[in-house]
């Protein structure tokens, strides 16, 4: 009985492959899902300067902010099926939903507008899913600042007086 030497891989060098394998996934996993949380923050800001800028372009042609129950009618008219132009499009195309916790990318979005005739407005924007959406909360009002914080936020913190603008580096919701 006679057998060649037949090649191929040991036991041992085989584990040794699926360990390094183990080892970068372990690395770069992380990585990943950091990366989806900043982007989804990132559209946050962009999502809130929109909202912002387009409350104010509402305000302009009608002197007042939309209030919290018109919100849907006063931004896109009663025309917000898909495939459909808005009419008039004051808000930006994503927001064509009731503004009552509305997710958008990985954060839920609040319009909170003075009953009429409406001087003042807030927005927030929650992460949908605290530290896998997004860690930090965001709040505008009629004065076009955009505050943020880590953790998930109420009027309460924003109010206060305490939270850093979107340029600085963000405090704990208190």
């Amino acid at each position: 009985m006679n057998r060649k030497h037949e090649a191929g891989f040991t036991l041992v060098e085989i584990m040794i492959v699926v360990a390094i394998i183990a080892l970068l996934a372990a690395v770069a996993i992380p990585n990943v899902l950091r990366g989806r949380t900043t982007s989804n923050e990132s559209a946050a800001v962009g999502n809130m300067r929109a909202l912002v800028a387009s409350a104010e372009m509402f305000r302009s042609v009608n002197n007042v902010y939309p209030d919290t129950n018109t919100w849907l009618a006063s931004m896109y008219g009663a025309n917000c099926a898909a495939a459909t132009v808005p009419v008039p499009d004051f808000g930006p195309p994503s927001f064509c939903v009731a503004m009552a916790a509305s997710a958008v990318q990985g954060f839920n979005y609040t319009y909170a507008g003075a009953a009429a005739p409406a001087q003042t407005y807030t927005i927030f924007a929650v992460p949908a899913t605290l530290n896998t959406t997004g860690t930090r909360s965001f709040f505008a009002s009629e004065t076009g600042l955009i505050s943020h914080c880590t953790g998930t936020a109420t009027l309460a913190n924003f109010t206060d007086g305490n939270e850093a603008t979107i340029d600085a580096a963000p405090t704990a919701c208190d």
